[in-house]
């Protein structure tokens, strides 16, 4: 891979929903830790369009893939990490990356094997020769649909990643607005954080973050179609404001300062 990754200085850099998960057993992090952050959430948005099945339980939603240019999302999260480390550590220092393409990692899913994350070993050596002893990788997860409704959940098939859930269907009742139609849209940030020793490349704790609100077609334009309950600024502030809010609260949980 050579050197493929951006290191970001923080002064470039600030320029420029329900928490979930599992994490291993509770472990300290040195106060002269030095970490490096990764961003590989992508490059691109979701879009998953509900559609029904009868008698199965295999999703046939369609799933469409929208390109973004910059990473906005992926600097989102980076200054999210910096800032909570500074809340958490203090004077602890954050080097930041973020890579030109998520296509360069390949699947999330292959990142790790056990308890070990595997990184092309030049890139891991360069965080280390940057002084780095701990890396935070945010990647992108899959879970089922499970979108936060004024009344439980609503949603079917699994999701990943950072999008938008579009259901055209379902009559919703919200009981706080008093508002009633059919479909909704739903924003969502469905991410796994990791901290990482990278002396050795062990797991030293994960955090899975599944965030996500739901928004009637009332609130559209048009009073009919979800899609248009927000517009297209609106889409991406507020998934800027759920990875910045999930990620800051995350990082707090993996980071426990001796």
């Amino acid at each position: 891979m050579n050197r493929r990754l951006m290191l970001i200085s923080a002064a470039a850099l600030l320029g420029a929903a329900g928490l979930s998960g599992h994490a291993a057993a509770a472990l300290s992090v040195g106060a002269d830790a030095k970490f490096a952050a990764l961003s590989l959430i992508g490059d691109s948005i979701n879009v998953v369009t509900f559609q029904p099945t009868l008698g199965s339980k295999m999703d046939r939603n369609i799933k469409q893939s929208a390109a973004i240019t910059n990473a906005p999302f992926d600097v989102t999260a980076l200054r999210a990490i910096q800032a909570s480390v500074k809340q958490a550590m203090g004077a602890a220092e954050v080097l930041l990356y973020r890579s030109p393409s998520i296509e360069l990692f390949g699947d999330p899913w292959a990142l790790f094997d056990g308890s070990k994350l595997v990184l092309p070993p030049d890139l891991v050596a360069a965080m280390k020769k940057d002084g780095a002893s701990h890396l935070l990788l945010l990647t992108r997860n899959r879970q089922d649909a499970k979108l936060a409704t004024t009344q439980g959940s609503v949603g079917s098939g699994r999701l990943e990643g950072i999008g938008f859930y579009v259901d055209r269907q379902k009559r919703m009742n919200n009981s706080a607005t008093q508002e009633s139609g059919i479909g909704f849209l739903a924003p969502y940030t469905y991410l796994q954080l990791s901290l990482v020793d990278l002396s050795n490349a062990q797991v030293l704790q994960q955090q899975s973050i599944s965030s996500s609100q739901t928004i009637g077609s009332p609130r559209s334009e048009d009073g009919f179609d979800p899609w248009k309950a927000l517009s297209p600024e609106e889409k991406v502030s507020t998934l800027e404001r759920m990875i910045e809010r999930e990620v800051g609260q995350t990082v707090l949980e993996l980071i426990k300062p001796n």
